[in-house]
């Protein structure tokens, strides 16, 4: 194994995945602005978003918003 060129690509990395996190926060945001705006289905804002569902119903909780309740106040 090329431990130097691990080390490189390591580097490289590092800054792409602190970026994704910041990417994913976002799109949990813009998945609850989404639902507050009158889209409900959990199914369509997953594919907008490409966030799981599993991560999108977490993401709404967390965001104060009951995903299985669709009468929640927009």
């Amino acid at each position: 194994m090329n431990m130097e060129r691990v080390r490189s690509l390591t580097e490289k990395a590092e800054p792409l995945a602190e970026q994704r996190d910041t990417i994913v926060e976002e799109l949990k945001d813009i998945a609850a602005a989404m639902w507050r705006a009158g889209l409900t289905n959990v199914r369509d804002i997953s594919r907008r978003t490409t966030l799981s569902r599993t991560t999108l119903y977490a993401a709404l909780r967390e965001r104060g918003i009951e995903p299985t309740n669709r009468d929640n106040e927009k």
